[in-house]
């Protein structure tokens, strides 16, 4: 069944989607780093990434084995090491991330695997997960940045929004849970999306605001756990 098919909501392609754009980004916060020691950007702020932090630390022990998708900078992964997780990996398919993730890192003087990955290549994934999986993974707007990516005539790529939940499911071990923050899309639309792979098992409160007699949120978390076989 394609995204089509799910009554989900048609995005527009973006650059947001497009790997160049994230490697200039991370080419240009990578050299600022090592000017001037900011680590960049906090993608949907620091509120937003505590709130996922805190979850993981509250539901898993600190030996959990934990993947971030699209780890950008690290930050997570720096949350939870400060924490005392010790068995973490991070993976983007931008070199420039995980050159900025490991410097940091190692300034920090914490041990986390970086890696780059396609997360949309079966191979790259089953190489990373091994043969357990993962306890976590989580994702801070990977799978929104997914939904934007362009196909060469300019159209959304449909197959990397439904590759993407098997990917998760791959990823993860038996008993494994995915904590996915997203701003594109509400709790019902991510559970349509993955509902194929991986089942409901929680969810993070965030700030909300009414309009028009609707109370919403600007971003959503939540958790899902993987969906076992009949």
């Amino acid at each position: 069944m394609s995204s089509l098919d799910k009554d989900t909501p048609a995005f527009e392609a973006s650059r947001l989607g497009r790997k160049d754009h994230w490697d200039t980004v991370y080419d240009r916060e990578l050299r600022n780093y090592e000017t001037t020691g900011d680590i960049g950007e906090i993608w949907f702020g620091s509120s937003a990434a505590t709130k996922m932090v805190s979850w993981v630390a509250r539901t898993t022990q600190p030996t959990a084995r934990i993947l971030d998708v699209g780890c950008g900078n690290g930050h997570l992964l720096l949350e939870l090491a400060s924490r005392g997780y010790t068995n973490l990996t991070g993976t983007d398919y931008s070199a420039q991330a995980v050159r900025l993730a490991h410097e940091i890192a190692l300034s920090s003087f914490h041990d986390i695997t970086y890696a780059e990955q396609d997360f949309l290549d079966p191979e790259q994934v089953a190489r990373v997960a091994g043969s357990k999986g993962f306890d976590v993974v989580l994702d801070k707007g990977t799978y929104d940045a997914i939904c934007l990516m362009p196909m060469e005539d300019g159209s959304v790529d449909q197959k990397a929004i439904d590759v993407y939940p098997e990917s998760v499911a791959r990823s993860l071990a038996q008993d494994g849970v995915f904590l996915i923050t997203s701003c594109n899309w509400t709790e019902d639309e991510l559970v349509a999306r993955f509902k194929d792979h991986l089942v409901l098992f929680d969810r993070v409160k965030h700030a909300t605001f009414a309009f028009g007699g609707a109370v919403g949120q600007t971003v959503v978390t939540v958790a899902f756990k993987k969906r076992q076989a009949a």
